[in-house]
């Protein structure tokens, strides 16, 4: 399966860099090393998913998508599990970096 930019798992991914919990410190543990692309991000949004990170899409005042992260540890403590659905599109920002990526590559 590809990068899947209405995934908010993978777009999370892409957009946060890494994903940083919300509420407290910690970093999800990323691939160093090896190419940076789609295929990356992907890869990341997705380990993050099987190890229970919640990722939940919310919008902000100015309508922007923003993402509310949180690690497996803090999710537990709140009760609450990640978002399953897909976005009901994807961000403009999100498919700009999307493109810039591929005519990088």
């Amino acid at each position: 399966m590809a990068f899947d930019s209405r995934d908010p798992y993978d777009a999370a991914a892409l957009y946060d860099m890494w994903l940083n919990c919300s509420r407290c410190p910690t970093t999800f543990d990323f691939e160093p090393g090896g190419d940076i692309n789609l295929d990356y991000y992907h890869r990341i949004g997705q380990q993050a998913r099987r190890e229970h990170w919640a990722v939940l899409p919310a919008s902000s005042q100015g309508g922007e998508l923003v993402f509310n992260i949180l690690c497996p540890d803090c999710a537990t403590r709140l009760g609450v599990q990640g978002f399953e659905g897909r976005l009901d599109g994807a961000e403009p920002i999100i498919d700009q970096i999307c493109e810039a990526m591929l005519k990088a590559s």
